[in-house]
């Protein structure tokens, strides 16, 4: 039987310097070191041959754990067939094979870490850490770009992915708030950093501190300055090892089609198409537009008449609890935007408030993180002539469907003839050649000058008012 024995090795020296010799101890000595702790010195480590096993480290039980949990975590592919099974989602065989995609990206980044990139730092402790800057410890996988039509899923699928992932450096975010974020943080930088030359930089390495897999909803690109961002920041995004799985309505190609200077935005695209494995759902299917269980009562109201202004008036009271309406002033991003209306999470606005004035994506979607439910009257029948006004109604539309915000709305027509893009023409050409003029531009086919962007842009918010007036989308109070 051998002898317990303990030997005591004072640290006096550097911890390679310390000596033992094999042949005076056993398998099951123990060993106190002075000086700063040893956590990792085992029996094991200094005599090679004993048959002794030390315990596991707190590391190694961590990582058996993650490898756990990871196998209990549930797949895209897995949870999709369960909601199909289940019947609360149809089945859609070109909606799986979206998945099978998003499956297979879903696994590879189980092992993924995105590289440290060594980049110029507007701090100087940036510029030193790029010095020890690591490798990459894998190739970063394919992006996905998923395009289609609206109502087929897109949205769905890219949010199972999201849902299910199980790392935490991810973020999800519609488009339109993801530039405005960036807006904001260039602004932040150029202002903490007056004489710096490129913000991009910068802000890709932060971007990459928070999340390294980032999932867009709705990408698309409609103005000159976020074209002119985009095309340096994926640049710098991707050369960090980001992860990139974004949906749109339109292919790569068609992204800021006609747009100014489009050709400066050329890059960008070739890039999303040597990072992105691009894929097409296209099923034919507005999901959306399938009858669904509708509200007791209609949520939106026409035409705007004294018995439709009577039942938005007891709607109002009804959510607000027959609390006093109050105006309120919401302030962001250095500016203000004031609510005529509002009580109990509830904000009441007329189309002329919010539409008509020249609000952007950023006063919409500081409105939804303030209020639960809209109430929107008075929206007018519009046409080519209102493609401003519609603009907004459309980015309205979508930052509250983002954020699964309730609509209550009067209007003139009914939701499928609030808009017409046939109409008006006439005023429109008249704008169109003066703007034409301004660019130089010859060709009014295209779809900047034809009124294409504006159609396509609200069969997009249809199919989303269409759903928002179904029974599991409103305020629970209404149903």
């Amino acid at each position: 039987m051998l002898r317990q024995s303990t030997h005591i090795i004072k640290r006096s020296v550097p911890r390679t310097t310390i000596r033992i010799i094999p042949s005076r101890l056993s398998a099951n000595t123990t060993f106190l070191l002075y000086g700063r702790p040893y956590s990792s010195a085992t029996t094991h480590d200094f005599f090679p041959e004993a048959t002794y096993m030390p315990s596991r480290t707190k590391d190694q039980k961590k990582q058996q754990q993650k490898q756990q949990q990871q196998q209990r975590q549930v797949s895209p592919l897995t949870k999709y067939d369960s909601i199909t099974a289940g019947g609360s989602v149809h089945s859609d065989p070109h909606q799986r094979s979206i998945v099978k995609y998003l499956d297979r990206l879903w696994h590879d980044l189980q092992s993924y870490t995105p590289q440290t990139k060594a980049t110029m730092s507007p701090s100087l402790v940036g510029s030193i850490s790029k010095l020890f800057a690591t490798p990459s410890r894998s190739k970063a996988p394919m992006s996905l770009y998923v395009y289609g039509n609206v109502g087929t899923g897109k949205t769905m699928v890219m949010d199972l992915f999201y849902d299910t992932l199980p790392i935490e450096r991810k973020r999800r975010v519609h488009f339109h708030a993801f530039m405005l974020d960036v807006h904001a943080r260039i602004h932040h930088i150029k202002k903490k950093y007056p004489n710096i030359s490129n913000p991009i930089s910068p802000l890709a390495d932060d971007i990459v501190k928070e999340s390294y897999v980032l999932c867009f909803d709705e990408f698309q690109v409609t103005d000159i300055a976020d074209a002119m961002i985009l095309r340096k920041l994926f640049t710098e995004l991707f050369d960090r090892g980001v992860v990139l799985v974004t949906t749109s309505n339109r292919h790569p190609t068609e992204l800021y089609k006609n747009g100014i200077q489009r050709q400066s935005f050329i890059p960008c695209i070739d890039l999303l198409m040597k990072k992105c494995d691009v894929l097409s759902l296209d099923s034919g299917t507005d999901y959306r537009k399938i009858e669904r269980e509708q509200t007791a009562k209609p949520v939106f109201l026409h035409p705007n008449n004294a018995a439709t202004q009577r039942e938005i008036d007891r709607i109002t009271r009804q959510l607000t609890h027959n609390k006093p309406l109050t105006p309120m002033t919401l302030h962001f991003l250095g500016r203000s935007l004031v609510i005529p209306e509002q009580a109990d999470g509830v904000a009441r606005v007329r189309f002329q408030d919010v539409c008509a004035n020249a609000l952007s994506a950023a006063d919409y979607l500081e409105m939804v993180k303030h209020f639960h439910t809209i109430v929107l009257t008075d929206i007018p029948h519009m046409t080519m002539k209102h493609r401003a006004e519609a603009r907004r109604f459309i980015t309205l539309i979508d930052a509250m469907y983002e954020s699964k915000t309730t609509l209550v709305a009067s209007a003139e027509n009914s939701m499928l003839d609030i808009f017409n893009a046939d109409e008006g023409r006439e005023a429109m050409d008249d704008e169109m050649r003066r703007m034409m003029d301004d660019l130089n531009v010859a060709d009014i086919s295209s779809p900047l000058f034809s009124g294409q962007e504006e159609a396509f842009a609200f069969q997009r918010a249809l199919s989303r008012l269409i759903q928002m007036q179904s029974k599991d989308w409103v305020n629970k109070e209404l149903l």
